[in-house]
């Protein structure tokens, strides 16, 4: 099923990487090869959205992505399987690496039932409570209950607390006392939720559910447009989402991780 606005949201995310956004540090320009993004506070966060490429470009290419980033490590995207199919082999070949694919599914409806489960609690982070959500995010991405590398949590910290100063939004599920899981989104007219995460102690049950039914129903309840989640096609979790309702893919982008030190 799709979604009623389907071709306008596909432009809409489309713009999210081709449009510098000052009030969340990102600054993109348009160059030969697509869309060069960085982050002001985060020098390894840039991206390249591909827009043209072929083979016999490929050296010029990166030479101008490690000119362009300080030969800092990157990540170079495209949008178009067709492009990503016959190009993609050529960045391998020059040295680049496969990341994840990932795809965005808005919500088609209808929203599902809320879940309270006993014992479990939702709350909005804060300010005071981020440092919570980082761990609870970083030991869920991690899929363990190893404390996080203290450069890690800093720098999610800083990442965190600039998207909270704007338009992120957080929540954080505890059981008791304990953190055990948390969702993350940008608020705005179409809600795109980036983060969904749970401690090992604490899956399987229901708490993540609980977490996503929420904001899907509150986001209903303040007639949002839409509602996008992004995920990895080829993760288990994409058959739970489309059961939930998030049925239209409305974008796509195969991401490669180039290194110039390597």
């Amino acid at each position: 099923m799709r979604h009623p606005d389907h071709d306008r949201l596909c432009e809409e995310v489309r713009s999210w990487y081709r449009t510098s956004w000052p009030q969340r540090g990102y600054h993109v320009e348009h160059r030969c090869f697509g869309f060069y993004r960085r982050h002001a506070g985060h020098p390894d966060a840039g991206l390249i959205i591909i827009d043209t490429l072929t083979a016999d470009e490929v050296p010029e290419f990166l030479a101008d992505a490690r000119t362009y980033f300080d030969n800092r490590p990157l990540h170079l995207g495209f949008e178009d399987k067709n492009l990503d199919r016959t190009q993609g082999p050529s960045l391998v070949a020059a040295g680049c690496a496969i990341d994840n694919a990932n795809t965005y599914l808005a919500h088609v409806g209808p929203p599902p039932d809320r879940v309270r489960l006993p014992g479990v609690t939702v709350a909005p982070v804060t300010s005071d409570t981020l440092i919570d959500y980082v761990q609870v995010k970083l030991k869920g991405f991690a899929n363990s209950e190893a404390a996080p590398p203290a450069n890690q949590i800093e720098e999610e910290l800083s990442l965190r607390k600039s998207e909270l100063e704007s338009i992120g939004r957080f929540l954080i599920a505890r059981v008791g006392n304990d953190p055990a899981a948390i969702i993350g989104y940008y608020e705005g007219t179409d809600r795109l939720i980036f983060n969904l995460a749970t401690r090992l102690p604490f899956r399987m049950k229901g708490i993540a559910r609980q977490l996503l039914c929420q904001l899907i129903a509150d986001s209903y309840d303040q007639n949002c447009r839409s509602i996008i989640i992004n995920t990895n096609p080829a993760d288990t979790p994409i058959q739970w989402y489309t059961r939930l309702g998030f049925t239209d893919e409305v974008y796509y982008r195969r991401t490669y991780t180039f290194d110039p030190s390597a």
